[in-house]
């Protein structure tokens, strides 16, 4: 351990180097990595990665694939960033019906909820999906009037929180700022929105010009928690057709995750 030249603590070296692994895990191809991979990624010693990865296997963050010989996070590394709120319960509550969406539909699919004036990834299917393009979704932000899962919430927010939402983005230095202050391209959004039940992004998101989206608000109590999202390439969901039949299983998984959630919530008060 390293002295702590800001106060009298010394600082545990090992934790951070623990911290590291799991970030390199994060961004593995699956989260997932050898011991080998992972010794290259971070600059560790392999003996020291082992231990490392044994120590956080014991505590429940990693899980060991004795096919494979890889290590991989479990899903209790989500508790390590979220927190206990309402978007953490949900995504626990969501997770099996997640993975059997996905497994219906192929794409991936993700919890998606507001942080200050952008969306942000909980949690994601990405890494059990064949067709999934981003390792290492959780943690990534979404601007919320070019994303499925944005405008989503925004739809289904009420009219106060809208109004709030609206306001933080009027008061960013970018192409977000305009689009918020255009009150008859909002309106159309949320009416839109509302009328057919889902959002839907159709490549506007100017960072993934080649990905559309479709998201449902998850809701308790008439007012969206959260969101969940399916992202897909376009060229792979070129017809009504294709689009019906992800938004037909999206509905049944929203379906369950809500009166899920509202039974959780019910449970523990």
């Amino acid at each position: 351990m390293a002295n702590d030249s800001g106060g009298s603590y010394r600082l545990c070296q090992s934790l951070v180097k623990g911290l590291d692994i799991l970030a390199a895990l994060n961004r593995g191809s699956g989260a997932s990595a050898s011991i080998a991979e992972l010794a290259r990624a971070t600059g560790l010693h392999r003996t020291t990665v082992k231990r490392l990865l044994e120590t956080l296997r014991d505590a429940g963050y990693v899980e060991w694939d004795p096919a494979t010989n890889l290590y991989r996070l479990s899903f209790r590394v989500h508790q390590l960033s979220y927190g206990y709120r309402d978007n953490v319960a949900i995504t626990e509550v969501a997770w099996p019906m997640m993975r059997a969406l996905s497994k219906a539909i192929v794409w991936p699919c993700s919890i998606v909820s507001l942080e200050g004036d952008e969306m942000i990834v909980r949690a994601s299917t990405r890494s059990y999906s064949p067709l999934s393009f981003h390792p290492g979704m959780p943690g990534r932000r979404l601007p919320i009037l070019t994303t499925a899962a944005g405008r989503a919430y925004l739809a289904y927010s009420p009219p106060e929180e809208q109004e709030a939402i609206l306001d933080l983005l009027q008061g960013r230095s970018d192409e977000h700022a305009g689009l918020a202050a255009d009150h008859r391209f909002v309106r159309t959004l949320i009416d839109q929105t509302r009328e057919r039940g889902y959002a839907l992004n159709q490549g506007e998101w100017s960072d993934e010009p080649k990905f559309g989206g479709v998201a449902v608000p998850l809701r308790f109590q008439d007012r969206a928690v959260s969101c969940l999202n399916v992202i897909f390439l376009s060229r792979g969901v070129k017809d009504e057709a294709s689009l019906r039949k992800i938004v037909t299983h999206l509905f049944e998984a929203q379906k369950g995750i809500e009166e899920r959630f509202a039974l959780h919530k019910l449970q523990t008060g």
